[in-house]
């Protein structure tokens, strides 16, 4: 890992964390010295931050956190419950052994960042292909980028990714005994079940964030 991408790392944790106050410009002498580094590294990683929608630029040119926007977010995760229904009813359980080996494998071994809404992704994304319908897959990959910067904060705690693989594996589980109607209802509880995390995510982090921006 580069050092440009640790400090990435590092800060995007910082920022899904409400570290830094939504008001408060980003300079990079001060990112540099938090993360004992020169500020070409610092350079990088906010341009690959803005890039990705954590940070945004102000009417100067400074760089400042982006809060997360909710407000179309329920809109589109109720889109996604019923492209989902349609995905985990119709999935074929011939096409899943291999998206259930590779959950089982991440039982046994995950990586405990936020990083892990690709991987939530991906299960999504097969569970659709299984189905064989290509405009069910390709619907849900598009709200899937488009939720993603609000869907990261799903995935910040160990306890959360682990409750996500076990609810993976119980809805592919019972898509290959048959149960259509059983699957689809665990589906739907644990997409709105990863909306109210979000939800609640999101609203703590920004209360603190304009608390912190306050004098």
């Amino acid at each position: 890992m580069t050092r440009a991408e640790q400090v990435h790392r590092e800060l995007r944790a910082a920022l899904l964390r409400g570290e830094y106050p939504y008001g408060q410009r980003l300079v990079e002498e001060q990112l540099a010295e938090r993360y004992a580094t020169s500020r070409t590294p610092v350079r990088e990683a906010l341009r690959r931050l803005e890039g990705d929608g954590h940070v945004v630029r102000d009417r100067s040119g400074g760089l400042r956190p982006n809060p997360p926007r909710v407000s179309a977010m329920r809109e589109l995760y109720d889109v996604r419950v019923v492209l989902e229904d349609l995905a985990v009813r119709t999935a074929n359980p011939d096409n899943l052994d291999g998206l259930i080996s590779e959950w089982l494998d991440l039982r046994g071994e995950h990586d405990d960042s936020p990083d892990f809404v690709y991987a939530d992704e991906a299960f999504h994304e097969g569970i659709a292909r299984a189905s064989g319908n290509g405009a069910t897959e390709r619907y849900i990959r598009d709200i899937n980028e488009r939720i993603r910067l609000i869907r990261i904060h799903d995935f910040t705690t160990p306890d959360r990714i682990e409750a996500t693989i076990e609810e993976h594996l119980e809805i592919l589980e019972t898509v290959r005994a048959g149960r259509s109607d059983a699957a689809a209802a665990l589906m739907r509880v644990h997409i709105e079940r990863s909306a109210e995390v979000v939800e609640r995510r999101v609203g703590d982090l920004l209360a603190r964030m304009f608390e912190e921006e306050r004098p």
